[in-house]
């Protein structure tokens, strides 16, 4: 679990509104996708969920969560396991990099790395030492932006300034490239779903971000 994780295991008591609750909930989700095949559970609970609303999201938003809670309602965490380790894992280079450092610099562990760990550190944020994978990986990213804002005990949600200062540094330059690299993959069967949801949330997050 990254400290990130750790700071978000909390029940808030702070009131957001239900357009902040909402892409809290989204990026906690994309957040457990990338990290690990989800389980029945989670797979449930996203068939089970009220979908995102047409009149207030963009329609392409509404048609990836259809075709995610229709995928979500017929595969089996043992299938997505396969799938998520023929992607994301195994020896050697994975068929599809999640890091962000690869896209913005072209190999693991380079400047844009430490630059994230420098503005991780400025908001009182560090990895885990229990976590293997880096702090550019999308999973722990997608954590940040959740804690960002939604905030937690102890820290209150961080300004729209604040949020979209860390998303055009960290996220903007190279999501839209990984969630396209997931949907080429001939690899991908459920997370060609997931990547096109991330691709329409994504979008909507730059868009709204660019009219502040």
């Amino acid at each position: 679990m990254t400290a990130a994780q750790q700071k978000m295991a909390f029940e808030t008591p702070r009131m957001l509104s239900p357009e902040d609750q909402g892409r809290a909930d989204y990026y906690a989700l994309l957040g457990h996708l990338m990290r690990g095949a989800p389980d029945d559970r989670l797979l449930n609970a996203i068939v089970v969920a009220p979908e995102p609303q047409a009149e207030v999201e963009d329609a392409a938003l509404v048609t990836a969560w259809r075709a995610l809670a229709a995928a979500s309602s017929v595969v089996t965490h043992e299938a997505i396991e396969d799938e998520f380790d023929r992607l994301f894992g195994g020896v050697g280079r994975p068929a599809v990099m999640v890091f962000g450092s690869v896209y913005l610099g072209g190999f693991l562990h380079e400047k844009p790395l430490a630059s994230l760990r420098d503005d991780l550190a400025a908001l009182g944020l560090k990895r885990a030492e229990a976590v293997s994978e880096t702090e550019d990986h999308i999973a722990a990213l997608c954590d940040v932006m959740r804690f960002l804002i939604q905030g937690d005990l102890s820290t209150r949600p961080a300004s729209i300034e604040q949020q979209k200062a860390f998303y055009s540094a960290h996220l903007e330059p190279w999501v839209q490239q990984c969630w396209a690299a997931i949907e080429a993959s001939p690899e991908a069967n459920f997370y060609k779903r997931v990547a096109a949801f991330g691709r329409a949330f994504f979008s909507i997050e730059s868009e709204a971000f660019g009219m502040e």
